[in-house]
């Protein structure tokens, strides 16, 4: 079965379970799933898995992935993240990349905190310097190596493209005004998004540089320069 989706997550993803590990007692919430890479990273270490996602073509991207992998203990709902048609409580949340995407970053905290059980934990990524790289590319791109921009603006809201590039303690904040209590934190790596220049991820899958990278992201000063900032969240 030829499915197309982004097949550099399920590399770079291999730091998850690395730092929040879930149990096959676990029921979870993945907002804003998209191609459903993280039930495949997981797979086997939770009991059942609802994606949520606003793009019913990545709902069956992440349906079609599960299949293939197996997973018959994963489901997807479509909708907006920041209103989830769902009223059950889930052990564990995972929002990966997404609160930079919507409109409201109040209103998806909210629902996190809603759906997420008294006691649950909370994984969520919150950019950091991703998007500084990647303007630096595009500008050499355009003014260094006169390269046509691809990047197109759709007007109004565009779900794929990030909202915000607010400081980070400025998520901290948000987080600590819905009600959250931060566990702990690491970069999701100190390395720049090289594969936008057309490399291969070998800051993921070399297990000696990612050893170090691993080491490194998780100083106290160094976690806050990674290309996002990785946490675990209480309620």
């Amino acid at each position: 079965m030829e499915i197309n989706f982004n097949r550099g997550k399920l590399l770079s993803g291999i730091i998850y379970p690395e730092f929040f590990p879930i149990t096959k007692e676990d029921i979870i919430l993945n907002v804003g799933c998209g191609d459903g890479v993280q039930a495949v990273i997981y797979k086997g270490c939770f009991k059942s898995m609802v994606g949520v996602d606003i793009s019913q073509g990545r709902l069956a991207v992440a349906e079609k992935l599960a299949e293939y992998y197996g997973l018959n203990n994963f489901s997807s709902l479509c909708s907006n993240v920041e209103e989830i048609p769902l009223q059950e409580k889930f052990d564990k949340i995972i929002a990966i990349d997404i609160i930079e995407h919507v409109v409201h970053p109040e209103r998806l905290i909210s629902e996190l905190y809603r759906l997420l059980k008294d006691n649950g934990r909370l994984l969520i990524t919150f950019p950091a310097w991703h998007d500084k790289w990647e303007n630096l590319f595009r500008f050499s791109g355009r003014r260094i190596l006169r390269r046509k921009g691809k990047t197109v603006r759709l007007s109004g809201w565009d779900p794929d493209a990030h909202q915000y590039d607010y400081d980070l303690k400025i998520w901290l904040k948000l987080m600590e005004n819905g009600g959250f209590r931060l566990i702990k934190s690491r970069a999701s790596t100190l390395f720049p998004p090289l594969h936008y220049l057309g490399l291969p991820k070998f800051w993921f899958a070399n297990k000696f540089i990612h050893g170090i990278d691993n080491f490194l992201c998780q100083r106290p000063i160094l976690r806050n320069y990674g290309q996002a900032l990785v946490c675990e969240f209480k309620k």
